[in-house]
């Protein structure tokens, strides 16, 4: 399609929200605040938390398989 198929309104209002949409995409950068990187030893840490962590949840969830068993034993 051409503008010149369109009618002169129809063309124009196109025109404008081609430059408008264009110059609004352009103003929508999404930027940090702040560059507050982890360290490499932070994150080390985090990472031996988090697996203490999964470890202490399988413990439970094995002691909470183990106490529906004789619950179910003892029915």
């Amino acid at each position: 399609y051409s503008l010149r198929k369109l009618k002169t309104g129809t063309a124009s209002v196109a025109v404008a929200l081609t430059v408008l949409g264009a110059g609004f995409a352009n103003q929508t950068e999404v930027k940090a605040d702040k560059n507050n990187p982890v360290s490499v030893s932070n994150e080390a840490k985090l990472h031996d938390e988090i697996a203490e962590l999964l470890e202490k949840n399988g413990e439970y969830l094995d002691k909470i398989e183990e106490l529906e068993a004789k619950e179910k034993s003892s029915e």
